[in-house]
């Protein structure tokens, strides 16, 4: 089960979670990301995942994709700030292919 609490305040938007990020709750975390993340807002993204108690490759992929974004985490243990700086990593390293590949077809 996941809890995800959403706050809106003038400078950010905050997704502050609770529980497993797993399977169909990583789903849920998706759409109301999607829903809540405007064309235009300029507020930071801010997520929470100081309370979540696990997260699985469905998880980590939201995740990815909510940091392509440039949504800011916040994490409390140490086995997620390992996956987080693991999956900007991963961001990095698949930019700078594109971005190499984009450059080849020149």
């Amino acid at each position: 089960m996941l809890k995800i609490t959403i706050t809106d305040l003038p400078e950010e938007h905050r997704l502050s979670l609770q529980g497993q990020l797993v399977g169909q709750w990583a789903d849920e975390l998706k759409s109301i990301w999607k829903e809540a993340s405007h064309a235009g807002d300029l507020r930071r993204c801010v997520v929470d995942l100081i309370e979540v108690t696990s997260i699985d490759r469905k998880g980590e992929t939201v995740l990815t994709e909510i940091m392509n974004h440039g949504a800011e985490f916040i994490s409390g243990d140490v086995y997620t700030k390992h996956l987080l700086r693991n999956l900007r990593s991963e961001l990095k390293r698949a930019r700078i292919k594109e971005k190499q590949d984009g450059d080849s077809s020149d």
